[in-house]
Order: structure tokens, then C-alpha cells, then sequence
């Protein structure tokens, strides 16, 4: 999985990973879905009303077959094309750091992440009344600085998540300084 490829420094533990939503990428796949049977219920709606092998003068169902097999081969890249965006985004969650692959088409991928103890804000946002009953919405991290921000849209449990990451960010950045403070004390 992406987990390996992930290079973590000595002692920082992977925490969480999430990717969207199943209801988002099922909406998804459902209207690629219909989408492929459409061509086929208009053929057969239009081929019952109007003989069209006599209008057109040649015969439509060879031509439909064909063409209809070059939809289907488009609809099997889009729903291809789909499910490699849900399987290769990724955001990850360390004890140090949160990082963002963000698939961007077959062959364009970026990574980005950002250092807990740099983090300065984080927002979720839950908009809609199907995200509010499936519990999935935005997540925003943001930095003092002018570098990428971490978006994570369309998540489950965006404010279990925000909860995860305070509570690695006041680890990383409050027990470091106690363990300062502790060294120096002795």
C-alpha cells in the first residue's frame, strides 16, 4: 500500500489515514453507471417509434453495437479513472507531520505536507444535510506561511480527525518542551 512509500523520520508513528467518503465515490460510480445505459434505453425507445433502418437506409443496430461498445469503453476508463482517484488520494495523519497525495489524473500526483508544530489553524466545515447525517465533510489545515495549506474535502468524521491532530500537535509541540523542561531540571 502507500504506507511503505511514506519515509518516516525515527520516531514519528503513522496515526490515522483517511480517503474520501464511500457515499461520495459511490454517487459517483452510480451515475457512471447509468450514464453507460442510457445509450441503450434511447435506442430502444427511439428504434420502437420510428423505423430508423428505413429512414437512414442502413442497418442501425450494427452501427448502434458499434458505437454503443465505444461508450462502454469510455465508461470503463471513467469508472477506472474514479476509482484510482479514491484509492490514491490519501491523507495520512504521523505524529509529526500530515500528508496530503492528491491524485490528479492518471498520471499527475501531488504530495505535500506540513509540520504539526507549524500548524496554526484547523477548520472543518460539514455543509448539506446528507454530509450532516453520513458525518463526512472539509477539513483545513492552515499555516502561518505562504506554503499549501492541507485541504481534505469530502472526509468521514472530519471532526474526529481535527481532534486527532490537535492532540498530536500539543504531544509533538507540548511534550517536547516538557521534556525540555524536565532535562533541565535534573
Amino acid at each position: 500500500m502507500l504506507t511503505e512509500k511514506i519515509q518516516l523520520e525515527a520516531d514519528e508513528v503513522i496515526l490515522a489515514q483517511v480517503r474520501k467518503h464511500w457515499f461520495v465515490v459511490g454517487v459517483q460510480l452510480f451515475l457512471i453507471l447509468v450514464a453507460s445505459t442510457i445509450p441503450f434505453f434511447a435506442y430502444i425507445l427511439i428504434a420502437r417509434n420510428v423505423d430508423l433502418d428505413t429512414i437512414l437506409g442502413v442497418n442501425t443496430s450494427v452501427w448502434f453495437v458499434a458505437l454503443y461498445t465505444v461508450w462502454l469503453l469510455f465508461i470503463w476508463m471513467s469508472l477506472f479513472s474514479v476509482w484510482t482517484n479514491y484509492y490514491l488520494d490519501v491523507w495520512t495523519v504521523t505524529s509529526k507531520r500530515l500528508i496530503s497525495v492528491d491524485q490528479k489524473g492518471l498520471f499527475h500526483r501531488e504530495t505535500g505536507s506540513i509540520r504539526l508544530e507549524r500548524l496554526q489553524d484547523i477548520n472543518v466545515s460539514v455543509s448539506g444535510i446528507i454530509p450532516t447525517f453520513l458525518d463526512y465533510g472539509e477539513l483545513r489545515a492552515e499555516t502561518a506561511s505562504e506554503d499549501r495549506n492541507f485541504i481534505a474535502r469530502n472526509i468521514p468524521s472530519p471532526q474526529d480527525l481535527k481532534s486527532l491532530i490537535l492532540k498530536a500537535t500539543d504531544d509533538t509541540t507540548y511534550g517536547s518542551k516538557s521534556a525540555e523542561k524536565q532535562g533541565s531540571a535534573v
